[in-house]
């Protein structure tokens, strides 16, 4: 039995997300596995919805689909596509929510048929197509290729070498306050920092440590999600540090 996965920014406060699955289904005769990754992408936010797509990709297995909906432009003629990372196909709005995935080959999907309610292509597009991949990968050698490089790219800031130190952008707040940087854990091999400067000029020490627990003060280590982070033990690293997505800090070895 084949996998759904999807990610949205409908929240669960309403049928939306429920809509969706039921489109799905219905197409397949309930003979599906439909897993959430998340729904509290925040509200139009294709930079967030990237991130969660870039950093749960490694545990998607080959074959599955991913349906993934953060469509601020829904209704207009931004089109929609089908994208191959990996073995598996990637469906949703050609707006940068697959920017910052490794696609190998995308395709246009068709336009919406007529009746198709402007409003929620995720339940009346996207999710049909996603149903449609399932029964039939070969359709997309039917459909309109597109280049990779033309597909949207997502505006995220990697890591800049500067002659005091390193300056990296903050990826995500997790619900935990860790402060997950753009700077994956291959990514400066020999790099140890030992200060942060913060955006209003702070500057904090920090310690490289291994694990979160029976470790004090403000901590720099390798996140599950294959980038590293900022952490308080047991508390709230983006609060004691007045930190948010997209702020600029610099990571420095010695006295900045």
């Amino acid at each position: 039995m084949q996998t759904v996965f999807l990610l949205t920014d409908f929240g669960t406060s309403d049928t939306y997300v429920a809509q969706m699955k039921a489109a799905i289904i219905s197409e397949l005769s309930g003979n599906i596995h439909i897993i959430d990754l998340t729904h509290g992408i925040k509200a139009g936010s294709t930079v967030e919805g990237a991130f969660h797509l870039y950093v749960s990709r490694r545990v998607i297995p080959a074959g599955s689909v991913v349906v993934a909906v953060v469509d601020p432009g829904v209704g207009t003629d931004r089109r929609g596509v089908i994208c191959e990372v990996e073995g598996t196909y990637y469906v949703g709005p050609d707006n940068g929510l697959f920017g910052l995935l490794p696609v190998g080959r995308s395709w246009v999907l068709p336009d919406p048929v007529a009746g198709t309610d402007s409003t929620f292509h995720g339940r009346d597009v996207f999710a049909p197509a996603a149903a449609r991949l399932v029964i039939d990968p070969g359709w997309v050698n039917f459909l309109v290729p597109v280049k990779v490089e033309e597909l949207v790219s997502s505006p995220v800031v990697m890591p800049v070498k500067e002659k005091d130190g390193l300056k990296v952008s903050v990826a995500h707040i997790d619900r935990f306050g860790n402060v997950i940087l753009w700077l994956p854990s291959n990514a400066e091999p020999g790099f140890h920092p030992l200060e942060l400067k913060l955006p209003d000029g702070r500057i904090e020490f920090i310690t490289e440590v291994a694990a979160y627990a029976d470790n004090s003060g403000i901590l720099y280590l390798r996140g599950s999600q294959g980038l590293m982070e900022i952490a308080v033990s047991r508390g709230d690293a983006s609060e004691l540090l007045g930190l948010g997505v997209g702020d600029r800090i610099l990571l420095k070895e010695g006295n900045i």
